[in-house]
């Protein structure tokens, strides 16, 4: 089961940043598509874990779950981005100011969520 809920998050994860990070090109706050990509597939992986298995069976996977969380997690990450509007340069510099501040808080959020994403999918499999 494991390598069965690795290939299709990996499959998923990767289907969602090609759609959103490479269609769209939308990578999240972030503006990388690696640190996209790991992070659907990271949410992938550990929603369809957690959620309750329903839907059609495939390989002996319930790939529903899989699919529904890392669609939703991956518009919700697109969305995050940050739009970048025309401004002055005063505006841009003093903004550029304020944006390296944000930036360093992000990372620290970026690894405390993945830490927590894959000790939720290490979790999940222990106590199956």
């Amino acid at each position: 089961m494991f390598f069965t809920h690795l290939l299709f998050a990996i499959i998923l994860g990767f289907l969602f940043t090609l759609v959103f990070a490479v269609g769209f090109r939308r990578r999240g706050p972030w503006g990388n598509i690696f640190i996209f990509f790991v992070l659907v597939f990271l949410v992938t992986w550990a929603g369809g874990l957690w959620i309750a298995p329903f839907g059609p069976v495939y390989w002996g996977v319930a790939w529903l779950p899989f699919l529904i969380i890392g669609f939703l997690f991956a518009m919700l990450l697109a969305a995050s981005g940050p739009v970048q509007p025309v401004k002055s340069p005063e505006e841009a510099i003093e903004e550029a100011k304020i944006e390296v501040a944000v930036q360093s808080i992000l990372n620290i959020f970026l690894w405390v969520f993945i830490l927590g994403l894959v000790f939720a999918i290490v979790y999940s499999y222990i106590t199956a």
